[in-house]
């Protein structure tokens, strides 16, 4: 049954319960009392004004009965009333804060509680209200206790729905911020990186061969390329309302190859070893994805923050401790630099949230060599449950990891 039905049948009830009225005077003021309160529950939103007009109306019928003994009904004082009035509490009370409710909700309790003495009050019903009185204040007083438990308690619901939605809606755009910076930041640093050089090599005087020369610019090519093909992927998803997916790669080769192609002229090619245990062992899909964006984080930040590398080692084995776990490495021998582009560190915080994400651990660090980023990752689909929700969660707060670098 819609709304709307639902209010009309509630009218006629209404109106039934109005012709119990013993004079005209009582009719009215039955029907327009509980037409009041079908109309605050058929408000879109619920409205403490209305509520309260409406109760202060069904206040004023009820002492108009209780002082006039003539229009005192025998049989019914307005049972949808009263329904729709506690429909309209616990609306209100869900709604709109305490401090906005109370006084409308408290108006509205009062008229629900002296309803009932409008039809106790005849005289072929005083007998039953001297015998039952007690009990019928007992079942009054439950009454109003279970309106405000259950309006606060579905207020509680609806604040804990609200907060999910915002909590969900807060991991989408980190998920979103995190892709944006791994995929297009990555190519675009190496656009900069080539630029760089031919500056480089002009400002020192010698000018650079045809061949080298088309070599930077090609490299300069491949990473717009790249940096226009990650940029309409993720408008893609953003314009989608299907939810994102992780980056689906046959196997970890596959996704070393690929992550190994994107680094551009002019840097050492990276040395990639990776323990035959798991050259051909399936990954979960996360876990997988997770030592995509690792690879490609740290690769970013050799092109970004160093100068002089001659050394990538990309390595990827059985962690000696956890044999479920795989330990993701990339290690390089440049010196740190400063580099010209604006950094805030977002991207080794948005990796260690990924990495989280799916139950591993990442760690970043000077070592004697240089520097290393390794991440340790389950390679056995688990659910995520325990310590990984509550990362999820924290990931989402954007307070997962503190900036590595």
């Amino acid at each position: 049954m819609t709304a709307g039905l639902l209010a009309a049948v509630a009218a006629v009830l209404v109106v039934l319960e109005g012709l119990d009225g013993p004079t005209l005077p009582a009719t009215l003021g039955l029907i327009v009392s509980g037409l009041l309160a079908v109309a605050v529950v058929l408000l879109a939103e619920a409205r403490p004004i209305a509520l309260a007009v409406a109760a202060a109306v069904s206040i004023a019928v009820s002492a108009a009965f209780g002082l006039v003994p003539t229009l005192r009904p025998e049989h019914t004082f307005g049972i949808v009333e009263l329904a729709v009035l506690s429909v309209a509490v616990i609306r209100l009370v869900m709604q709109h804060p305490l401090r906005r409710a109370a006084g409308p909700a408290a108006l509205a309790i009062l008229a629900i509680a002296v309803l009932p003495t409008r039809v106790l009050l005849h005289p072929v019903n005083a007998g039953t209200m001297s015998q039952y009185g007690d009990v019928l204040v007992v079942a009054l007083t439950a009454w109003v206790l279970f309106l405000a438990l259950l309006g606060l308690y579905l207020r509680l619901l609806e604040r804990r729905r609200a907060d999910l939605d915002r909590l969900a809606r807060q991991a989408e755009r980190m998920d979103h911020a995190r892709d944006l910076h791994d995929y297009v930041a990555h190519h675009v640093t190496a656009i900069v990186a080539q630029t760089r050089a031919i500056r480089f090599v002009t400002d020192a005087g010698t000018a650079p061969s045809p061949e080298d020369l088309n070599t930077l610019l090609a490299g300069v090519e491949q990473a717009g390329g790249q940096a226009l093909t990650s940029m309409r992927k993720l408008v893609g998803i953003l314009r989608d309302e299907t939810p994102a997916t992780a980056t689906t790669h046959a196997g970890l080769d596959e996704m070393l190859t690929e992550v190994v192609g994107t680094l551009t002229p002019g840097h050492p090619p990276p040395t990639v070893s990776v323990d035959e245990a798991l050259s051909d062992r399936p990954w979960p899909p996360a876990s997988l994805d997770a030592a995509h964006h690792t690879v490609l984080e740290a690769l970013t930040n050799v092109l970004r923050h160093t100068s002089g590398t001659t050394r990538i080692d990309i390595r990827v084995r059985i962690h000696p401790d956890r044999p479920d776990h795989a330990e993701v490495s990339v290690e390089n021998d440049g010196r740190p630099t400063v580099s010209p582009l604006p950094a805030g560190g977002f991207g080794l915080t948005g990796l260690g949230e990924r990495v989280r994400a799916v139950g591993g651990d990442l760690s970043a660090g000077p070592v004697e060599s240089g520097w290393r980023v390794t991440a340790v990752l389950p390679i056995t689909d688990r659910p995520a449950t325990g310590r990984w929700r509550s990362e999820l969660r924290r990931a989402a707060s954007g307070t997962a990891v503190k900036e590595l670098r």
